[in-house]
């Protein structure tokens, strides 16, 4: 089972953010803006869908329209997995 705590879903999204080769990724941090990581649309759409496999979640596009930051993205996977950040 995938680690369910803030830190165990923020590495999580690091990794994924590395294989899908965002610079700086390793080096995020909860605060840390899409923006900022110069992540697109469909890196971010690639990040989701790492996201639902590992930890058996849905997130619907209402959900992700306000998901600006790393932080917001632990925060739903958290959220949707049924633990509270």
């Amino acid at each position: 089972m995938a680690d369910l705590t803030e830190e165990g879903v923020l590495q999580r999204v690091r990794d994924e953010l590395e294989a899908i080769k965002v610079p700086g990724a390793e080096n995020a941090e909860l605060d840390t803006t899409w923006e900022e990581l110069d992540v697109d649309s469909l890196d971010l759409v690639e990040l989701i869908k790492a996201l639902e496999d590992e930890y058996q979640i849905v997130i619907s596009d209402d959900e992700l329209k306000p998901v600006e930051t790393v932080g917001d993205a632990v925060k739903l996977t958290l959220k949707l997995a049924g633990t509270t950040a």
